[in-house]
């Protein structure tokens, strides 16, 4: 359990990597990038190790084995009533002439709504399952990013990354979780005249 939690965390990262786009400050740059942009402190969070040793994800996870067992436990219950309930309807119809045909009618619609009824409960159980997850895991994520902004504040950093373990200086998909720099560092003009594409100032 406790590895899918992580893969749907870093997948979840991942997402929010791709939508992550910021609009470029109003403030048009320089053509020259200042001494106070090239003073930028950067850092980085292995999001992974952090999700690993976190100690909300370890709850999450006890908490899901919970309510997995105690969804089990009760869909059980509702087969074993659907089998008996099944059991003894095939026998009536071994003995079909000590029934009348209402009371065997009467049999099979008691199968049919305890089957509907497990088959119900299961997929309701495995929807509430996935809420409760995604809502877990989006908290959880809320959380490092506000602990990422409070610790570049306090040691004065002015971008904080996220990347895994794993990853090499091509991996793709990283994630800013604080940006500081109040669009000092903003070069996206810069590119774009680079490009050969101008950029009317703002009025």
């Amino acid at each position: 359990m406790k590895r899918i939690l992580l893969s749907t965390l870093l997948a979840l990262t991942f997402l929010s990597a791709i939508s992550q786009t910021k609009k470029p400050a109003t403030k048009k740059p320089s053509a020259k990038v200042s001494s106070s942009t090239s003073a930028q402190k950067f850092a980085y969070i292995y999001e992974d190790y952090v999700y690993e040793n976190y100690k909300a994800v370890k709850k999450l996870d006890e908490d899901l084995k919970q309510k997995q067992e105690a969804y089990q436990e009760s869909f059980n219950k509702m087969a074993i009533e659907y089998q008996t309930l099944y059991i003894d309807y095939q026998t009536s119809i071994k003995n079909i002439d000590s029934l009348t045909t209402e009371k065997l009618n009467e049999k099979l619609r008691k199968v049919q709504e305890t089957k509907t009824a497990s088959e119900n409960f299961q997929r309701e159980a495995e929807k509430e399952l996935q809420q409760y997850t995604g809502d877990a895991i989006m908290k959880i994520r809320q959380e490092v990013k506000t602990a990422a902004e409070q610790v570049a504040k306090e040691k004065g950093l002015h971008f904080v990354f996220s990347r895994n373990k794993s990853d090499g200086p091509m991996t793709s998909g990283r994630v800013i979780l604080y940006a500081g720099d109040n669009g000092t560092g903003n070069i996206s003009d810069i590119v774009l005249a680079k490009l050969g594409s101008l950029v009317q100032a703002a009025k």
